[in-house]
């Protein structure tokens, strides 16, 4: 039986795995493709101490870093947990390759952008059509850029992005923006940010790089230039594997301050939990700082 069972393998995986293999537990670590959704970010200018990275020069660093612990964590990449159930002294993970069993129990396996499913949304990713305008919004500093969603979500980014942006174009299909009234009203009344309502995103044009977006409105397609489009229309959770703790009605898994689960021995941290804020940094520390609860755990039930 390991010490760790530990699911995901993006930024919260990983600095929990570093953590728990310091004090020479044995884990095991599963995830898809190792670093997660930072991949597909394009520049990363806001992580402390490593300055103006890619995302997968990222997690080429944090990947580095793990390989100090290889004799401790049993990486099965490419190897996503199907289900999880309690056994007897703690968890079993089931994956299509077996079945595994560890003492703790801890979640990090994220959250996964919605995306449109337009034409040219999947080569263009992460050169120009993002899903995080907090991550990207100022790399394109006097530039036209597109928001598409009509949520909180969405009039966040517009409003964010509008501290940077020449122009700021934001897209919903519905009616009207839906949300905070005082986001609304910002957005409507800002001078840089255009809202087009019933409005619906048809495809992305460029080569290597966003150029043009093309969308439906009023009946009319139109082709515009863009250099960067944001599409801010939500997040799923990877959460589906587990079905006894508790989750809110996002599916997000409910943690304390201490990343502890409604279920002894079962920790999260991460983009798969309530967590309200989705950053890289954020992820890194709360996946350190689950790591050293899931360590105090295993102590005391020893």
């Amino acid at each position: 039986m390991y010490d760790v069972l530990l699911v995901g393998g993006g930024p919260a995986g990983m600095a929990a795995a570093i953590y728990l293999a310091r004090q020479k537990l044995r884990i095991a670590m599963f995830s898809g493709e190792l670093g997660g959704q930072v991949i597909w970010s394009s520049d990363v200018e806001n992580y402390l101490g490593l300055h103006q990275l890619t995302g997968v020069q990222l997690v080429q660093r944090f990947q580095k870093h793990l390989e100090d612990y290889k004799q401790v964590i049993e990486i099965h990449e490419n190897e996503k947990v199907t289900s999880v159930e309690r056994v007897s002294g703690g968890f079993r993970a089931i994956t299509p390759k077996g079945q595994y069993e560890g003492k703790a129990l801890l979640i990090t396996s994220g959250a996964k952008h919605r995306t449109l499913n337009v034409p040219g949304e999947k080569e263009l990713a992460g050169n120009g059509v993002t899903y995080c305008a907090t991550c990207d919004a100022p790399l394109y500093m006097d530039k036209i850029v597109y928001v598409i969603g009509g949520g909180n979500s969405a009039m966040d980014a517009a409003l964010f992005a509008a501290k940077y942006s020449k122009e700021v174009h934001l897209l919903t299909i519905n009616e009207e923006l839906t949300g905070d009234l005082m986001l609304k009203k910002s957005c409507l009344s800002h001078a840089i940010v255009k809202v087009h309502t019933k409005t619906k995103t048809v495809r992305f044009e460029g080569k290597g790089k966003l150029e043009r977006i093309a969308y439906e409105e009023g009946g009319e397609e139109r082709v515009m230039p863009a250099d960067a489009a944001f599409i801010e229309i939500g997040l799923t959770p990877s959460s589906g594997f587990i079905n006894f703790v508790k989750k809110n009605q996002w599916q997000e898994i409910v943690v304390d301050k201490h990343n502890a689960t409604d279920v002894e021995g079962v920790f999260a941290a991460g983009d798969v939990t309530d967590v309200t804020e989705k950053q890289i940094a954020v992820a890194v520390g709360e996946g350190s700082k689950a790591a050293l609860s899931v360590i105090k755990y295993l102590m005391t039930t020893a």
